[in-house]
């Protein structure tokens, strides 16, 4: 499936001349695929000057959004805070909810002025097999769990919105998931 990612778009339009299936549009400014016209001949990937298209299969991702009442992201603080999260699997069409997850309660230890390693650890064993952590805010511990994550900032309010954002930007994330060094991004 061809994917345009809105975080990368600038909507040009190169990719809508490019198209001999004429399957994208410009909506917004954005371009977007009707996946029901193409065909995956990836011209329009090819042309893109920002590298905002991508040929994604098997979507195989699964995200965890930092809460403290199951429908809005944590935006009180940083997402290690959470009390909860909402796991979904994210797959080529679809998004499902797989599990809620309590965070693990651990005392911080006050002498550590940016981040306690040991909060970090705790937050990553609640997270075991997760991909991607999505939070309003990140605290000093980012540098620690992008070993093992790729964590993602979307300054949304609710879950759901959250979500369409992530679905919105899946081959930005798949890419810093793929990547050694993996750093924070900010998703809009």
């Amino acid at each position: 499936m061809m994917n345009v990612s809105k975080n990368k778009c600038v909507g040009c339009g190169l990719c809508v001349d490019v198209c001999p299936r004429e399957a994208i549009v410009l909506s917004k400014g954005v371009a977007q695929i009707e996946k029901d016209k193409c065909v995956e001949c990836q011209a329009c990937s090819q042309e893109c000057p920002q590298e905002a298209i991508m040929l994604i299969k098997d979507i195989n991702l699964l995200a965890a959004f930092g809460t403290d009442d199951g429908n809005t992201l944590k935006n009180d603080n940083h997402v290690g805070m959470s009390k909860y999260f909402k796991l979904y699997q994210f797959s080529d069409d679809k998004e499902e909810f797989i599990e809620q997850r309590s965070n693990i309660k651990y005392k911080e230890d006050e002498s550590k002025i940016h981040g306690d390693p040991g909060k970090a650890k705790a937050t990553a064993s609640a997270l075991e097999n997760v991909d991607v952590i999505v939070g309003s805010i990140f605290g000093p511990n980012i540098s620690r769990l992008t070993n093992k994550f790729v964590c993602a900032v979307v300054r949304k309010e609710t879950i759901e919105e959250a979500i369409k954002t992530v679905r919105e930007n899946i081959n930005e994330i798949i890419e810093e998931k793929n990547k050694k060094d993996k750093k924070g991004i900010i998703l809009q």
